[in-house]
């Protein structure tokens, strides 16, 4: 089986808009890939590892815990062996607290990407794959929670 590995925020978590609640595992999109590629024949478990707020590699003021670059070597080791790294970061560094810029945050994704190739893999595994994708367009929200939460 193959294992591809989803390392994001609440986009791929999964928050229903307006809530604190989750969409279930099928309903959210790392889910319907998973069973898309199932569908069309394919051996492959797509795993997880999201968490709203986190950040490339920025400290939350208020929430611990959401710098991606800390454990990202861990989280790549833990679930080995991968073909697949999927990044789904970088809508987080916008949030006001933060005052950082699309050059930052891309540089900040670069330095995940090389954390995923340097991964302490066992001998004889191959790093995987990353696949970047990037934050869909910001519009206005009248959504309260996207200032406590922002993603």
């Amino acid at each position: 089986m193959k294992q591809i590995l989803v390392y994001g925020d609440s986009l791929s978590w999964g928050i229903i808009p307006g809530t604190r609640q989750r969409f279930e595992f099928d309903v959210r999109w790392p889910g319907a890939m998973e069973k898309t590629l199932v569908d069309l024949g394919h051996d492959v478990r797509v795993i997880e590892d999201c968490l709203n707020g986190r950040t490339t590699s920025l400290e939350h003021t208020s929430k611990p815990g959401r710098n991606g670059a800390i454990g990202i070597e861990q989280r790549i080791e833990v679930n080995s062996p991968l073909v697949l790294v999927i990044i789904f970061l970088g809508i987080n560094d916008f949030q006001s607290m933060h005052q950082m810029g699309a050059h930052d945050t891309a540089q900040r994704i670069k330095r995940l990407v090389e954390a995923v190739r340097q991964a302490p893999i066992e001998a004889g595994m191959v790093h995987p794959d990353v696949l970047l994708i990037a934050p869909p367009l910001i519009r206005p929200s009248a959504d309260p929670i996207r200032y406590i939460h922002g993603g």
